[in-house]
């Protein structure tokens, strides 16, 4: 059961970016299926296990099959469409020996990285205390919400500050799925993220660049050495990344083209980030004043909409710890509050984080080096998809640093959070750095006309 329950992941998410739209490129939705169709099942999980049906491997079997048979329903109205986008025939007219290169080295490497993934069991300590350890126990009982470690009688400060039984689930539920199904380690979860992300990353830079320097964005983020070290862990935060750079990118293809489907993928792949760590809500409050802004010039309301519902899962989340008492002794600085030592601790911290090439490599680096190259293009030519993508960025960053600030750290110090949460959190900022770098316009036009060379 559980190869298939795999497979069904992939399918709905599939069937998901399809209704979404069949304009997208079949590399996007094999890039997409998986984590889309894992965070959509998680959801449903989540609301099963509410209504008390049970999270045994016969319940999320038939759940996969009822939401895969709807999925495939709604897609019947648009058969003539979905023929044409199964049909098309692919264009290998830029194809080049440069390209070739990259992609092996990439292939090379992330083989390595999926498969020490998958030799080692669960390890690290994150996971042991609660990623992992959360996934099995809930399939084991067969629920989420109820399990027996989130009674403060059987796990004394469960509901102190900062406790686990606050985290957002879906990478537990997604443990406790393949669990369910008989697995023995919930490594396949991160190691086909990972894989899928890469896919879905190269496919979506397609659109903005050429394919030779979409690839070498590709290989740069993967050789980014902190983050691929923690790929290949069962923790969250590199498919907390995957989510929010991969929905960032679609929200600004949405902004420059001016393509719904762009902006309904974002903000469903921004929502599923949320569902995976509750920072993700920096990204999603970023789009909607980018969606706002739109609505304001356009008179366009929908696109705001839209990008709202992208906190879906944070109703869905109240609803779900306020039904099994899953709280927690708040930590958040409600209140307006002027604290110079600890401001200058976390501008301190950031500094030293982002100018930090044994963790991020030459990332950040080569961003700045490409905002200044690309402001003179900006100034001449009013590139203003090129402004609104480091304004994404730089913004991003300085929401989340703005959270830190208002935290109470009762359960560790800031110099940790800083050290190690902060670190994993900027896994976020690695695509979408090489995003631009790659996408700027100066950058984007000499490597199509690079391409077109290469290619004759």
């Amino acid at each position: 059961m559980y190869p298939i329950g795999i497979l069904l992941l992939f399918i709905i998410g599939w069937l998901v970016v399809m209704n979404i739209s069949t304009l997208t490129t079949r590399t996007e939705r094999i890039g997409l299926a998986f984590p889309i169709g894992t965070g959509v099942v998680t959801l449903v999980m989540a609301l099963m296990d509410l209504v008390r049906i049970p999270l045994t491997s016969a319940s999320l079997l038939t759940a996969d099959v009822v939401i895969a048979a709807l999925l495939t329903a709604a897609l019947f109205r648009r058969r003539e469409a979905v023929g044409k986008a199964l049909t098309a025939r692919p264009d290998f007219s830029w194809f080049n020996l440069v390209w070739l290169l990259l992609l092996a080295f990439v292939v090379w490497i992330e083989y390595a990285n999926f498969a020490k993934c998958m030799f080692f069991p669960t390890y690290d300590r994150d996971s042991l205390a609660a990623f992992d350890t959360m996934g099995f126990i809930a399939a084991q009982e067969h629920t989420y919400g109820a399990m027996s470690i989130f009674r403060g009688d059987y796990m004394p400060g469960i509901h102190a500050p900062g406790s686990p039984i606050a985290y957002m689930p879906l990478v537990q539920l997604a443990y406790a799925y393949v669990y369910s199904l008989g697995a023995e380690t919930s490594k396949i979860i991160p190691a086909l993220m990972f894989l899928s992300f890469l896919i879905a990353f190269y496919a979506l830079l397609c659109r903005h660049t050429s394919r030779t320097a979409a690839m070498a964005a590709t290989l740069m983020t993967l050789l980014t050495p902190e983050m691929l070290s923690f790929s290949s862990l069962s923790g969250v935060n590199v498919i907390d990344a995957a989510y929010a750079s991969t929905g960032v990118i679609c929200v600004l293809t949405f902004l420059e083209n001016d393509r719904t489907p762009a902006l309904v993928l974002g903000s469903l792949l921004l929502a599923l980030n949320v569902w995976c760590r509750a920072e993700g809500v920096v990204f999603v409050l970023i789009a909607m004043l980018m969606t706002f802004i739109y609505a304001l010039r356009k008179h366009r309301w929908m696109p705001l909409l839209i990008a709202a519902l992208a906190l879906l899962p944070v109703v869905i989340w109240k609803i779900y710890t306020a039904a099994f008492d899953m709280t927690t002794e708040s930590f958040i600085i409600t209140h307006p509050f002027i604290d110079v030592e600890k401001a200058s601790k976390i501008m301190t911290g950031a500094w030293a984080l982002l100018s930090d090439t044994a963790h991020y490599g030459w990332t950040f680096v080569a961003l700045l080096l490409a905002v200044l190259l690309d402001a003179w293009f900006v100034y001449k030519r009013r590139c203003t998809i090129d402004i609104l993508k480091v304004v994404y960025i730089v913004l991003g960053i300085a929401l989340y640093y703005l959270a830190l600030y208002h935290i109470d750290y009762k359960w560790d110090s800031i110099e940790n959070v800083l050290a190690y949460s902060a670190k994993r959190f900027l896994f976020c900022f690695v695509p979408l750095a090489w995003y631009f770098v790659v996408t700027c316009s100066p950058v984007a036009a000499a490597m199509r006309k690079v391409d077109e060379w290469m290619a004759r």
